[in-house]
């Protein structure tokens, strides 16, 4: 986005940076101002930029022009221009116009790493100078003017204390005091105590003898037959 008008403006889109040079306030996306001062920084020279940019010769003079007269580092993208079929009227408005086209359209930073081939095939109409004026429209009626900035943060101030006064701020619930101390254990009686033990042991003696082998009393009776057929 690149908008430019003589009345200031604040604006309402994120990522939107002003400039001011000659009386006019730049509206610039912060994509767009990123890639213009990484030209800025590439290129010193503007020939240099221009011929890899390409484009025919038609607004050489309108891209010398407006180099000179836009402010840093918007300046940089004056080679751009050549790119549109026709002559442009050296109007900065127009010119910022036509740059909000072919920058919505094309990555600029990455336009001259294109092959050539490609680049040469770029190109753009004069109808695109009547493109730019329904986005700049659109920008305008959303942005608030500067004189009236106070009146809108007024306005805003209202609806923040009612959401605001929404919210009651709760106290936590006091922490309790745990002791340090661990709780005390109960001792048996010594009655209990034994009393539980031979339980237990009984338990365990009944579980011995419900596991023991059948076998081991078979074993048993046949050794007292003998015993007794020897003894007759």
């Amino acid at each position: 986005m690149l908008v430019v008008s003589p009345k200031r403006y604040l604006p309402v889109a994120v990522n939107t940076l002003v400039l001011h040079a000659g009386g006019l306030y730049f509206y610039i996306h912060r994509d767009v101002y990123d890639q213009a001062v990484i030209l800025a920084d590439q290129y010193a020279e503007l020939d240099e930029l221009s011929t890899l940019v390409g484009g025919g010769a038609d607004n050489r003079e309108t891209a010398r022009w407006f180099y000179s007269q836009a402010p840093k580092p918007l300046n940089i993208l004056a080679p751009f221009l050549n790119l549109i079929e026709g002559e442009l009227e050296r109007d900065l408005e127009l010119c910022c116009g036509a740059l909000h086209v072919i920058t919505s359209l094309i990555q600029v930073r990455h336009f001259i790493h294109k092959p050539q081939e490609v680049r040469k095939s770029v190109s753009f109409s004069l109808s695109i100078k009547d493109e730019y004026e329904m986005a700049w429209e659109s920008f305008l009626m959303t942005a608030i003017p500067y004189e009236k900035r106070h009146l809108a943060m007024a306005s805003a101030l209202p609806v923040y204390q009612e959401h605001a006064a929404g919210f009651e701020v709760q106290q936590a619930p006091p922490e309790r005091a745990y002791s340090a101390e661990p709780a005390p254990i109960q001792a048996l009686p010594a009655e209990a105590l034994a009393t539980s033990m031979l339980e237990g042991f009984s338990v365990r003696r009944e579980e011995e003898q419900a596991e023991a082998p059948k076998s081991m009393y078979a074993s048993t009776a046949a050794e007292k037959k003998a015993t007794k057929q020897l003894l007759l």
